[in-house]
């Protein structure tokens, strides 16, 4: 059933067929408006014209009376309220008005609908109205007012969405704007359309935006330039407009290191880093970057967003870009030198495939750090991983005569190709891959005993708990086995993870304590979901 034949059923009268732009270009309005006159009786509604109606969802210069659509008697204020600010940003105020309102600055305008609506959702839906009425048949004396209520619409649709029921007509609306290249305003509203369809898919801001943002969307500066750090120390700017999500800026930064495909960018994440906070704080993949930032600045704590790679299952690649291998380096080689991929059998020296590895990696990170000369001795502190230095054997001297043998083959690659050969010799270890967290469990995976210190190591190959010193698995649960995790936290705030896994028949629950038990469980899921995924497409291809 078209627009016009559910307006003619709702109203009792016939509609023509034939009509003026305008009165096409707000049907969608009258639908809206038109449904509170359907609750009325059958006489009460054959009173209303159709020139009365039309009337109602033009522009109009003069304020409002009352709400647009039937709101509760307490609402109506701001709802007026909201109109004299649309007016204001307009440009619309009558010379009374404006004497009146004469603090009715641009941001003070904007802020005002956002707070409202922010703070009375059942507001949303009114200001969408009124401002599909001021942009439909906007005969202002103001020469750009009808581009400036469209901008307007933009911002509130980058912040909040509608109800249900408006939506498929406030998207039709947005839609025939924004398809129709004959209208000055069809750029703004293909902007507006964009960003109410995100907002639509994640949800709409959370958070009321600074006085900062908002003085910067109302003067059409719609990005700021936002900083984002990668591994390393290296920076990025990226634009960041109030609709950006952290996905976002995950393809954005994923497609500059030359990552392009869908599965492979989903194993790169966005992390905040508050100052003196000793955990990581992952962000959503939906959640809005400025919610994020403008919560933290309201709270005066220093923080930064590091971009990096938290999943490890797709291989290493060798047709990516410089920054690949630059961004993927500078994340391994602290872990490597910390000693967080080394396994220590028993706490004796590593196996001898391990020792030639490590020396040859002593000689590329020498060769990395852009040196042309041998590395000396003393040098050594800085290239072998720290539990290797700690060992009574290999002795040092032998540990130098190693990594000299090495160093012709080192020194004949550029620092470039070095570190991307230290990736390639790393990812032969065990442990390569792997994100690392500090958790206790009780001594035997019982309930009852001492708790006891790990290192949980998530990979490919699924959940490791290693000893802490000499990293000799203690136990592995390969991913088919995991069933699920849960997060409980104690009446003193402590913080649980309990992992189920085994099979439908035979199943058991091992408890960690873990501060960041929210991290290890959403990528256990993500390493669970992408073996599901894998073993589809292995399914479907035999």
């Amino acid at each position: 059933m078209s627009i016009k034949e559910d307006l003619a059923e709702m109203s009792g009268d016939s509609l023509s067929c034939a009509g003026d732009g305008d009165e096409e270009e707000h049907n969608i309005l009258l639908e809206v408006l038109k449904a509170d006159s359907s609750l009325k009786s059958k006489a009460k509604r054959n009173e209303w014209t159709w020139k009365a109606q039309t009337d109602v969802v033009k522009w109009q210069a003069t304020p409002l009376r009352a709400p647009l659509l039937r709101l509760p008697a307490a609402l109506a204020p701001p709802a007026l309220e909201c109109f004299t600010c649309v007016r204001a940003y307009c440009g619309d105020l009558q010379p009374p008005e404006r004497a009146m309102h004469q603090d009715l600055t641009e941001v003070k305008c904007v802020y005002t609908v956002l707070m409202h609506c922010h703070a009375v959702p059942e507001l949303r839906d009114e200001v969408y109205c009124q401002l599909m009425k001021q942009t439909t048949s906007n005969r202002s004396a103001t020469p750009d007012s009808c581009q400036r209520a469209w901008r307007l619409m933009s911002i509130l649709a980058a912040y909040f969405t509608c109800s249900d029921t408006l939506r498929p007509f406030l998207v039709e609306y947005l839609s025939a704007a924004a398809a129709d290249r004959r209208r000055p305003c069809q750029g703004t509203a293909a902007v507006c359309l964009a960003n109410f369809r995100k907002t639509v898919r994640c949800g709409g801001r959370k958070n009321v935006p600074s006085i900062e943002e908002v003085t910067a969307v109302s003067a059409g500066r719609s990005a700021r330039r936002q900083l984002y750090r990668l591994p390393g120390g290296a920076e990025r700017v990226v634009n960041t407009r109030c609709a950006t999500t952290v996905q976002d800026i995950v393809d954005e930064l994923t497609e500059l290191i030359g990552v392009r495909s869908e599965a492979e960018r989903a194993e790169f994440s966005l992390y905040c880093i508050v100052s003196g906070d000793a955990l990581t704080m992952p962000l959503a993949s939906d959640e809005y970057v400025l919610d994020v930032t403008t919560e933290l600045q309201r709270a005066h704590h220093p923080f930064y967003l590091i971009f990096c790679r938290s999943v490890w299952h797709h291989p290493l690649r060798t047709d990516a870009p410089p920054l690949y291998t630059e961004v993927l380096f500078n994340q391994v080689a602290p872990d490597y030198l910390e000693g967080l991929l080394l396994v220590l059998p028993g706490g004796g020296p590593p196996a001898a495939n391990v020792i030639r590895d490590a020396a040859s990696v002593a000689a590329l990170l020498h060769r990395a750090a852009g040196l042309a000369e041998p590395p000396h001795p003393r040098d050594l502190k800085f290239l072998l991983p720290k539990p290797l230095l700690a060992l009574r054997d290999p002795r040092p001297n032998k540990w130098a005569s190693w990594v000299t043998a090495e160093w012709p083959q080192a020194r004949a690659l550029s620092p470039q190709a070095a570190k991307s050969k230290v990736l390639q010799v790393l990812s032969r270890w065990a442990l390569f891959g792997s994100s690392f967290f500090a958790v206790r469990r009780v001594g035997g995976g019982g309930t009852g005993g001492e708790w006891r210190e790990f290192v949980l190591a998530l990979n490919r190959r699924g959940v490791h708990l290693l000893h802490p010193h000499t990293h000799d698995t203690d136990t592995h649960w390969p991913h088919a086995e995991l069933i699920s995790t849960r997060k409980v936290r104690s009446e003193d705030g402590t913080l649980f993870l309990d992992v189920k896994c085994g099979s439908l028949l035979q199943q058991r629950v091992t408890r960690l304590q873990a501060e960041q038990a929210h991290e290890i469980a959403r990528l256990i899921r993500q390493y669970i979901a992408l073996q599901r995924e894998r073993h589809d497409t292995d399914m479907n291809s035999q």
